[in-house]
């Protein structure tokens, strides 16, 4: 059966890390330079910051990695969209859908459990200003994280190195990619600071927010494994099931990690451990099945 994401028979290591490691380096640049020029302008894609401003911010990242990666596909590659996982609005409205209920689905569920046995208390929910909080998240979050980590990422990374190693080290070098990014990004943000401001250069390894490194790449990379199983999600390998999952994490975690006023939820240490641990766990073998189910499918 010939891979689906396969790119050409006569595709060369080199060839597929030097995309690989582009498209990476696409996304950590594209990210830094907006966040940077964005603080120069006062503005920021962070919650406390007017909507149109979080737009002015994020979209541009959206736009310049989508664009420089279908240039890429087209010229540097010569080859289709459906390939890296852009396979047109028939299957990728229902793979954003699939991606987005699952992760939810799993989600939803693994709080509902640890609601009843204790583990969560839920200290009040203001319906209002949780809906204005999932609406304004989804959009900011689509065009600063969503849409370009995976078009890049999981579309055009993983596409390239499938067509030159076997699956399981492609599997494993995507996630190294992945988890390049933010170096990437904090490498571009330094080189800025020292070029605009003359400041300090902070620590590459220092995770944003000043998270262990340990448990900031171990989740990073505990995310990019299940990101690489929705893409095989349907039979059309469309990218937009990664963006839809990729969404789905992004609000589910932050509602329950205390990112938003409108939902109180405490968990303690041990129930946040639990939750995060569990709810991935079973988005991660939700994805395995639907992708062992797409697999005969696509074989025709």
């Amino acid at each position: 059966m010939e891979n689906r994401t396969e790119l050409g028979r006569d595709a060369s290591p080199v060839w597929a890390l030097s995309r690989a490691l582009t498209a990476a380096a696409i996304m950590g640049v594209s990210l830094m330079l907006a966040a940077s020029l964005g603080q120069l302008a006062g503005s920021g894609a962070g919650a406390e910051q007017p909507m149109g401003e979080r737009l002015l911010v994020a979209a541009p990242v959206a736009i310049t990695v989508t664009a420089a990666i279908v240039l890429l596909r087209r010229r540097w590659d010569r080859g289709p969209l459906t390939g890296i996982g852009l396979t047109g609005l028939r299957s990728d409205l229902p793979g954003f859908l699939l991606g987005l209920g699952v992760v939810l689905g799993v989600g939803a569920g693994v709080l509902a459990v640890l609601s009843l046995t204790g583990f969560a208390r839920w200290d009040g929910v203001d319906a209002g200003g949780l809906l204005t909080f999932l609406l304004t998240n989804a959009v900011v979050a689509l065009l600063w994280e969503a849409i370009p980590e995976e078009v890049s990422i999981r579309g055009y990374a993983l596409t390239a190195l499938r067509a030159a190693f076997g699956r399981t080290l492609a599997t494993v070098l995507t996630l190294v990619i992945f988890m390049m990014v933010p170096l990437i990004a904090m490498a571009t943000g330094a080189l800025f600071d020292l070029v605009v401001h003359a400041g300090e250069v902070q620590l590459w390894l220092s995770p944003p927010g000043g998270d262990s490194p340990l448990v900031y790449y171990s989740t990073l990379a505990v995310f990019g494994l299940l990101l690489i199983y929705a893409r095989d999600a349907t039979t059309a390998a469309t990218v937009w099931t990664c963006i839809g999952a990729h969404l789905a994490w992004l609000t589910v975690n932050r509602i329950v990690l205390g990112s938003t006023e409108a939902a109180q939820v405490d968990l303690g240490q041990g129930g946040t451990f639990i939750f995060l641990g569990a709810y991935t766990t079973l988005a991660i073998v939700g994805f395995s099945l639907l992708a062992q189910r797409a697999k005969p499918n696509s074989s025709g």
